[in-house]
C-alpha cells in the first residue's frame, strides 16, 4: 500500500472538492456545490510555487481542473464530455429554463432524453415542480391541519379544481394533463424504469448515474421507505462522495444510535468506492474526506465517543482552519452540552468571519433567548431580517425576539412563516408547540409537538414537549412513555431524568423515580441545582421508609447552602426543619437546635414551627 504524502492529499481534496463544485452546479445540486464550494474556500492556503500542487494540477489522469472548461464553447471534458452538440444545446435550454424555475418546460424539452445527467435534470425539474405546489400551500395544512390532495403521494395537483366538464380537446394532445402534472409517483416509475434500463446495457456507473440513484433515495425517503432509500444514497455515494446533499439524506433515514452504528460497520467493512469520479486517495473510504465529515455529523445527531469527535474534529480543523461550517458544528455540539456560553462565542467568531450567513443562526436565536440576552436576540432579528427576510432562519431568530417580549401570538404568526418557507422545519414546530404551552393551549400545542416527531423521530426536544403537554393534562402514564423516550434520544441530559423521575413519583413508581433522580444527580453540573434533586430524593425514601438514605440526601440538601454561599432555597429550608424534627425524636437536642435556628426562609407556619422546636431544645439543654 502507498503512503501518500499529506501535501498531496490535501492537493486531491482540493482537486476533488474544485471538481465537484463545478459539476454539481453544472446539474443544478447548488446546496451541493454551495458546500463543496465553501469548503474549498476554507482549506489551508497553498504555499506558494508548491511542487505537489502544480504536478497534480497537471495531471490528467487524476482530473485536475482544467482551465479549457472555462470556455463557453469547450464540451470536451468534465460532465459534458458525453454529449453530443444536439444535447449540448439542450442542456443550454434545460439550464437556462430551470434557473429561471420553470420547472415544467425544462422537463418537458428534455422528455425524450436518454443521456444519464441529461435524464436525471428532468426527473430533477419534474420533483422540484411537484414539491413546488405542494410547498405552496403548505399554509392550508398549518390552518386546517388537512393536507390538499395533491400533498398526497399519487394525488391530483389540480388542488380544487374541477375539470369534470371540461372537453377533452380544451388542451393540445402534447400538453395533456398527465405531463403537465406529474406526481411523485410517476417520477419514481419513470426513474426505476430507466435505472434496469442501464442495469441491461451494462452503463451503471458515472456521474449522472449517481445523481439518478440519489434522486431515487430522495423519493424512497419521501415515501418512508428508508432501508430501500439508504440503499439508494450509498449506491450513489459509492459512486460520486462527494455529494453533501447525499450524506445529509443518508444521516436523516437513520433513527437510533444502533442503526448508525451498523451503518458505520457495513461502510468499513463493505463499501467500495469508484475510482473514476474519486480521485486518488478519495477514493478509500479510509481516507476519503467526506467519510470523515459524515462521521462528524453522525455524533451530532447520536452522540458517542467524545475523544474520537475531537480527534476528528482537530484533523478536520487542520485542514478546513477557515471553513465556516466546521466551526458551526463546534458550536452546535456546545449548544447540544448546554455550554452557551462557549456556543455563544463561537457563533460571534462566525458572524465576524462570515456576516451573511444565514445557517444555524435559528440555534443562535435560541442561545440568546435561554441566556436572556434579549438585546443581543433583538439585533439578531433586525439585522437577519436585513439580509433576507424570506429565510426560515429570519422567521425562528423574529418568533423567538416576540417570544421574548412575551408577544406569542406573533411569536407564532412566524413559527408559521417559517413552516411555509420550509416544510422539513422540526425546530420550527417544536418552538410553536412551546408557545402554544405559554397560552396554555395544551391540545395545539401536543398538535405541534406530534408534527415534529412525525418528520425528526431524533428530536428529543419535541418528545420531552409532548411529556409536558401531557403532564398539564394530568396524563401521567402519556407522560412517562414520551420522557421516556427523551431520554432515550439524550441519556446525558439532566433535565429529561429528573422530568421522567417526576412522572414515575406521579404514578406511584417510587423505586424508579430514586433510580432516576439518582442518575440526574450523577449528570448534574451546577451544585446550587442539586437542593431540588437532593430533596425529592429524601421525599421518596421517606415514603419507602429508608430513613437512613432520607436523612443523608436531607443533609446533602442542606449542605447546598455551603457550596453556594449561604443561599437558601424552599428545599433547604425544609430539609433544615426535617432534620430538625428528627433530631430532636431521637433526643439529639444540640443539633436539632442548630438546624432549627437556621430555618428562616418558607411559610409561616414553617418557620413558626422551627422556632417552637428551637425553643424546645434550648430548654432540654439547659
Amino acid at each position: 500500500m502507498i503512503v501518500e504524502e499529506p501535501a498531496q492529499v490535501e492537493q486531491e481534496i482540493r482537486l476533488q472538492l474544485r471538481k465537484s463544485a463545478t459539476e454539481l452546479s453544472k446539474w443544478k445540486l447548488h446546496k451541493s456545490s454551495k458546500w463543496s464550494a465553501e469548503a474549498l474556500w476554507g482549506m489551508a492556503e497553498l504555499p506558494p510555487s508548491s511542487p505537489t500542487s502544480s504536478n497534480a494540477a497537471g495531471s490528467a489522469g487524476t482530473g485536475g481542473y482544467d482551465r479549457s472548461t472555462e470556455a463557453p464553447q469547450e464540451r470536451s471534458c468534465g460532465s459534458f464530455a458525453d454529449l453530443s452538440e444536439q444535447e449540448y444545446d439542450l442542456y443550454l435550454l434545460a439550464s437556462t429554463l430551470f434557473d429561471c424555475k420553470e420547472f415544467d418546460r425544462c422537463a418537458f424539452f428534455l422528455k425524450n432524453v436518454t443521456n444519464p445527467c441529461l435524464k436525471f435534470l428532468k426527473l430533477y425539474s419534474e420533483y422540484l415542480s411537484w414539491d413546488r405546489k405542494s410547498r405552496g400551500n403548505m399554509e392550508d395544512v398549518l390552518t386546517t391541519g388537512k393536507p390538499p390532495k395533491h400533498m398526497i403521494r399519487g394525488g391530483s395537483h389540480t388542488g380544487e379544481t374541477d375539470t369534470t366538464h371540461v372537453p377533452q380537446n380544451a388542451f393540445p394532445e402534447s400538453a395533456s394533463r398527465d405531463e403537465q402534472q406529474t406526481d411523485s409517483s410517476a417520477i419514481m416509475k419513470e426513474l426505476s424504469s430507466y435505472l434496469e434500463e442501464l442495469k441491461t446495457k451494462e452503463k451503471n456507473s458515472g456521474l449522472g448515474v449517481s445523481l439518478l440513484y440519489y434522486l431515487k433515495g430522495v423519493l424512497l425517503k419521501q415515501d418512508d421507505n428508508k432501508s430501500e432509500a439508504t440503499s439508494c444514497f450509498l449506491r450513489s455515494l459509492s459512486g460520486y462522495s462527494f455529494n453533501w446533499t447525499c450524506w445529509v439524506e443518508l444521516l436523516d433515514c437513520l433513527s437510533r444510535s444502533d442503526e448508525s452504528l451498523l451503518l458505520m460497520k457495513h461502510m468499513e467493512e463493505r463499501f467500495k468506492l469508484e475510482e473514476t469520479e474519486n480521485i486518488g486517495s478519495q477514493g478509500t473510504i479510509e481516507n476519503n474526506i467526506m467519510m470523515k465529515f459524515f462521521r462528524l455529523a453522525l455524533f451530532q445527531e447520536f452522540s458517542g465517543d467524545v475523544d474520537i469527535f475531537i480527534e476528528e474534529l482537530h484533523f478536520l480543523h487542520t485542514i478546513f482552519p477557515n471553513f465556516t461550517y466546521l466551526k458551526a458544528q463546534n458550536a452546535l455540539t456546545n449548544y447540544n452540552y448546554m455550554d452557551y456560553m462557549n456556543a455563544e462565542n463561537l457563533f460571534d467568531q462566525i458572524i465576524k468571519s462570515d456576516p451573511y450567513r444565514l445557517d444555524d443562526l435559528d440555534t443562535y436565536s435560541n442561545i440568546l433567548y435561554v441566556m436572556q440576552k434579549h438585546f443581543k436576540l433583538a439585533y439578531l432579528a433586525q439585522f437577519t431580517s436585513h439580509v433576507d427576510k424570506f429565510r426560515p432562519e429570519t422567521c425562528c431568530a423574529i418568533a423567538n425576539y416576540y417570544s421574548a417580549r412575551q408577544e406569542h401570538e406573533k411569536s407564532i404568526m412566524y413559527f408559521r412563516r417559517a413552516l411555509t418557507l420550509n416544510k422539513n422545519c422540526t425546530n420550527a414546530w417544536t418552538l410553536m408547540g412551546h408557545e402554544f404551552v405559554e397560552l396554555r393551549n395544551s391540545h395545539a400545542a401536543i398538535e405541534c409537538y406530534r408534527r415534529a416527531v412525525d418528520m425528526n423521530t431524533k428530536d428529543f426536544k419535541a418528545w420531552y414537549g409532548l411529556g409536558q403537554a401531557y403532564e398539564v393534562l394530568d396524563m401521567h402514564l402519556y407522560s412517562l412513555y414520551y420522557f421516556q423516550k427523551a431520554c432515550t434520544l439524550k441519556p446525558l441530559d439532566k433535565r429529561m431524568w429528573q422530568a421522567l423521575a417526576s412522572c414515575y413519583a406521579k404514578v406511584g413508581n417510587r423505586q424508579e423515580a430514586i433510580k432516576c433522580y439518582e442518575r440526574a444527580l450523577q449528570l448534574s453540573v451546577n451544585v446550587d441545582q442539586n437542593s431540588v434533586l437532593f430533596y425529592r430524593l429524601a421525599e421518596l425514601c421517606e415514603q419507602v421508609h429508608d430513613i437512613v438514605n432520607c436523612r443523608k440526601f436531607m443533609i446533602q440538601c442542606v449542605d447546598v447552602e455551603d457550596a453556594t454561599e449561604g443561599i437558601v432555597t424552599d428545599e433547604t429550608a425544609k430539609a433544615r426543619l426535617w432534620l430538625a424534627k428528627y433530631e430532636a425524636k431521637r433526643k439529639n437536642y444540640e443539633q436539632a437546635y442548630n438546624y432549627a435556628v437556621g430555618v428562616s426562609h418558607g411559610t409561616s407556619q414553617e418557620i413558626e414551627e422551627a422556632r417552637s422546636i428551637a425553643r424546645e431544645c434550648r430548654q432540654r439543654i439547659q
